[in-house]
């Protein structure tokens, strides 16, 4: 990468609702084991209020990126909207609205849909529109997800899911947070073995379809989810961080931080063991307090390793995320 297609993450910003909801309450209510939420390893997830959605849960933290980096609103070109789960509405997009609520007059917007792994490819856009040179400098990335509206009881099969917002400014030039390479693989096979089925032009909203939850996020096919895809899912997961780290150069045992999304702790420990990576390393700890909540997963671990300093200038930073669709994804940065 050349200097002048540098770019690194000059702010982030996040919001979590005040109520936590402990795993084991959300995993009694869906009728799921006890051991399933042992192995998710998150002691609770965070839960939205009533009147609270997505898009107001993205703004309350690109407020909240814009005021910890003293960045002003006007210096942003371009809003992507990364939302991993159902935003506000079917149409319009959200990223619109985030740009009038912050202030952002300058700025264009689109949304990115990609589940999880939305953000992570969203840094990957972010990263090509400042490298094109056509007047793009300044890039936020901005996310809401209330998956405690359409998931039952939090829950889809193996994960628990979280209530939150993120956001994260990408600034041409700015030389700390640096994406060097990404490794993004997808299996449209897998395309739709975890939906919401009705909503759509397929199965528009009637009587029958709410009175059949099918407005509801669920697993399509639980044989197929533990056995066929169970045995690619972590597989996938190392060839894709390989992947990135081949692009750049580096070895699993030059990482000095692993950051992975907060699915799954059994999950991690896999993964960390197999790529050498010693556990106090990771975001494991984050996982354990804040469980999962969507594609800004990955950037809140790295925003509190930041400020807990448990990264260090020079270090490279390697990300883990999933999403349904299904995607693997990995990113490799510099600080």
């Amino acid at each position: 990468m050349t200097n002048e297609n540098l770019c690194g993450i000059s702010a982030m910003g996040f919001y979590l609702p005040e109520k936590r909801v402990p795993l084991k309450e959300l995993a009694e209510k869906a009728g799921i084991p006890a051991f399933v939420a042992e192995y998710a390893g998150a002691e609770t997830v965070r839960e939205a209020a009533e009147g609270e959605y997505p898009s107001d849960m993205a703004i309350m933290a690109a407020k909240n990126a814009l005021e910890n980096g003293s960045v002003d609103p006007a210096e942003i070109d371009l809003i992507i909207y990364c939302g991993a789960g159902v935003p506000d509405h079917v149409m319009p997009s959200s990223a619109g609205k985030i740009q009038h609520e912050v202030g952002a007059r300058n700025a264009y917007g689109f949304d990115l849909v990609q589940g999880c792994c939305g953000m992570l490819t969203g840094m990957q856009v972010a990263q090509a529109h400042i490298a094109l040179n056509q007047g793009i400098d300044t890039v936020m990335l901005a996310t809401g997800d209330k998956w405690s509206g359409f998931t039952h009881f939090h829950s889809a099969d193996s994960v628990f899911f979280g209530d939150g917002g993120g956001a994260v400014i990408f600034k041409k030039g700015h030389p700390d947070l640096s994406p060097l390479s990404a490794e993004i693989v997808t299996k449209g096979e897998y395309h739709d073995l975890w939906a919401i089925p009705a909503g759509g032009l397929r199965h528009p909203a009637s009587q029958e379809t709410v009175a059949n939850q099918m407005h509801t996020y669920i697993c399509q096919d639980p044989d197929r989810a533990r056995h066929e895809f169970k045995e690619i899912y972590v597989p996938v997961m190392l060839d894709t961080v390989h992947g990135a780290l081949k692009k750049c150069g580096i070895t699993p045992s030059q990482v000095g931080w692993f950051d992975m999304v907060n699915a799954n702790l059994r999950v991690q420990e896999i993964v960390l063991e197999n790529l050498g990576v010693p556990i106090e390393r990771s975001s494991a700890e984050y996982l354990r307090t804040f469980g999962h909540f969507g594609s800004q997963d990955i950037f809140f671990n790295l925003d509190m390793a930041m400020r807990e300093k448990k990264i260090k200038k020079g270090d490279y930073v390697v990300m883990l995320t999933t999403g349904i669709g299904f995607y693997w994804g990995s990113a490799v940065l510099r600080y």
